[in-house]
């Protein structure tokens, strides 16, 4: 049976990442966090991102004589970082292992994000990890 309150991604694709990050984004309407994974850093593939509400950046420029000003959206700081890696073992990083599976949901009844995968290190070690992430809407700070 399909739930229709499931949007389900199967598999890694790097080329696809940010577009997830950002589809698989969590808020509660003061706070919002991308749908970045946990251990990775901004780069070419990844872009994590924590944005409030009201942290803008307020820049004014001058084009052809007048002032222009423009407001951004602040990125705050990654709260996100946790990684690991097995004794005398690779730290996780999906983009240097081999994934044998990989799936992603983003529950939008309960503003769930859960991503399962499963890789096999450099020594033919396998890990699995299974991250559940909530931003929460009765206590949004």
């Amino acid at each position: 049976m399909t739930d229709h309150w499931v949007l389900v991604y199967e598999g890694f694709d790097r080329d696809q990442e940010r577009l997830r990050e950002a589809l698989c984004t969590l808020g509660n309407g003061y706070f919002a966090t991308r749908g970045a994974a946990e251990e990775v850093h901004a780069d070419e593939v990844h872009y994590p991102g924590t944005y409030i509400a009201g942290g803008f950046n307020r820049l004014e420029s001058q084009v052809a004589g007048r002032t222009i000003v423009n407001e951004d959206l602040v990125n705050f700081p990654n709260w996100l970082c946790l990684t690991f890696c097995p004794d005398d073992g690779e730290w996780l990083d999906l983009l240097r292992m081999e994934i044998l599976s990989y799936r992603q949901e983003l529950h939008l009844r309960d503003g769930l994000l859960i991503r399962r995968f499963r890789v096999r290190d450099g020594q033919g070690r396998e890990t699995s990890v299974v991250s559940r992430r909530l931003v929460h809407m009765g206590n949004p700070h």
